[in-house]
C-alpha cells in the first residue's frame, strides 16, 4: 500500500507492506511530519544560520538526534545543514513506521530523497531532466542491502539551490542525512560534463557512500555495490 501525505514544503510519498497498513498509518505520518518540522523551526528559531549557512553548523549538545544527524552530515559533506533535511526526515519517519507498526517493509520518498527497508527487490529510476539519459538508468535494490538511503540533487530539475550543472547526483548510503548532503556536495562540484567521471571517482573513495549514479548532459559517470541497469 502506498499513500502521500505532505505539510507545506514537506510531501512525503509512503509505501508499506500490506498487512501492516491502515489509516492509522497515514495519521501518524502526519503525525511525525509535524513533530519534526516543529522541532526543526524550534530550532531554527534559536539558530537562525542552521537554515541559512552554506556550510557546515555544528549543533550544539541536547539537541534533538535529528538536529545532530542534519550537522554532522553537513560536517563530512562540507554543505549547509540544510542540505541533509530531506534525506533526514525521510529516514527517520521510516524507522519511526517500522517501530510504531511493527511493519517489515517501508519505503519513504521526500522530494527525491528516498530512505527504505525492503522484504523484496525494488528498481529506482534515476530522473535527470531533460538529459537523454533521464529515467534509462535504474539501481536495483536487494533487501539484503537495506536500510539504505538513495538521495538524488540536481542543478537543473527543482528549486534547490544548486552550485553545480549536473542533471543528478544519486547517492546511495546507510544513513539518510548523509546521502543527502553527499548528493548536494558532489552535484555542486560538477561545473561542466567533462567533470562527471572525476567527480564520480571523488565520491567513490568516501566509506559512507556506497554507490553514486552522475549525469551531466549525455555523460554518466556510475559506480558502488549496488547493482545499475539501463532501462
Amino acid at each position: 500500500m502506498s499513500f502521500r501525505s505532505s505539510w507545506r514544503e514537506t510531501d512525503l510519498w509512503v509505501a508499506m507492506d500490506r498487512e501492516h497498513y491502515s489509516r492509522e498509518v497515514e495519521r501518524y505520518t502526519m503525525d511525525r511530519i509535524l513533530f519534526y518540522r516543529k522541532v526543526l523551526e524550534g530550532h531554527i528559531n534559536l539558530h537562525p544560520e542552521f537554515r541559512d549557512s552554506l556550510s557546515p553548523v555544528v549543533a550544539p549538545g541536547g539537541v534533538h538526534p535529528i538536529i545532530t544527524a542534519m550537522s554532522d552530515a553537513a560536517l563530512a559533506a562540507g554543505t549547509g545543514p540544510m542540505s541533509a533535511v530531506a534525506g533526514a526526515m525521510a529516514e527517520y519517519i521510516c524507522r519511526d513506521l517500522l517501530t510504531e507498526f511493527d511493519a517489515e517493509e517501508v519505503i519513504v520518498e521526500n522530494g527525491g530523497d528516498i530512505f527504505m527497508i525492503l522484504t523484496a527487490p525494488v528498481t529506482v529510476a534515476v530522473h535527470a531532466g531533460d538529459s537523454p539519459l533521464s529515467d534509462k538508468i535504474a539501481l536495483q535494490i536487494k533487501p539484503e542491502e537495506t536500510p539504505l538511503a538513495l538521495c538524488c540533487s540536481s542543478g537543473t530539475v527543482g528549486h534547490s539551490l544548486s552550485f553545480g550543472m549536473a542533471d543528478a547526483c544519486m547517492i546511495a548510503c546507510r544513513d539518510g542525512a548523509l546521502a543527502d548532503a553527499f548528493a548536494t556536495a558532489f552535484c555542486n562540484s560538477v561545473k561542466s560534463a567533462k567533470m562527471v567521471y572525476e567527480v564520480t571517482e571523488q565520491a567513490l573513495k568516501i566509506p559512507e557512500i556506497l554507490s553514486v549514479v552522475l549525469v551531466a548532459g549525455d555523460k554518466v559517470g556510475l559506480g558502488g555495490i549496488v547493482e545499475v541497469k539501463f532501462i
